[in-house]
């Protein structure tokens, strides 16, 4: 019996680490300062050993079950076992480590070029891609760029997955020239 029960606590961490909680992949925004938490339930008494490529740093949590990571720096794309966590019991008994996917998610909006406007002419439609995102910038109405008398910078934002990108593009704005009177003599 208590061989049977030395057998099931070296096998315990095992079992509890292929629980990690996130969805895999996780999604992490493209150049994001903001943290990701990663954990796994408690193995018990021991020392746990996180991973990350390179590009990405543990702020805080090495050797516990919790971690929080920085992915700013890490290129968008899919990093195959991005996140690994393996356990040492307290009896130096190690448990199969457990990986996780990250995908570092990109979007690259773009604007239709737009002008260049004489001062006060017609308002022009505004495109981007993708669609669905929000125009912003002096002279914006909704998707309505219309020329006043000085140049602008026009931003498109785009949200999808609680991340967000944008794009941004000049208007020129030229001043309409003025004729003096016509000389006679």
């Amino acid at each position: 019996m208590r061989k049977l029960i030395t057998t099931l606590l070296m096998l315990l961490p095992t079992v509890i680490l292929a629980q990690l909680t996130t969805t895999n992949p996780d999604t992490v925004c493209y150049q994001t300062t903001a943290l990701s938490t990663y954990q796994i339930p408690s193995a018990g008494t021991g020392t746990y050993t996180w991973t990350v490529p390179t590009c990405a740093t543990i702020v805080s949590g090495q050797g516990t079950n919790t971690i929080q990571v920085n992915w700013s720096n890490c290129p968008a794309g899919l990093i195959t076992n991005a996140v690994t966590v393996g356990f040492t019991s307290s009896a130096g008994c190690p448990a199969t480590p457990v990986s996780l996917n990250v995908l570092i998610y990109q979007v690259i909006p773009t604007i239709t070029p737009i002008g260049p406007f004489c001062a006060n002419a017609a308002c022009v439609t505004l495109n981007a891609t993708p669609v669905g995102g929000v125009f912003s910038g002096t002279g914006v109405t909704g998707n309505q760029y219309c020329p006043g008398t000085a140049n602008s910078t026009i931003t498109y934002t785009y949200t999808n997955g609680g991340c967000t990108f944008t794009a941004t593009t000049g208007a020129v704005v030229t001043p309409v020239p003025v004729l003096s009177p016509i000389q006679h003599n």
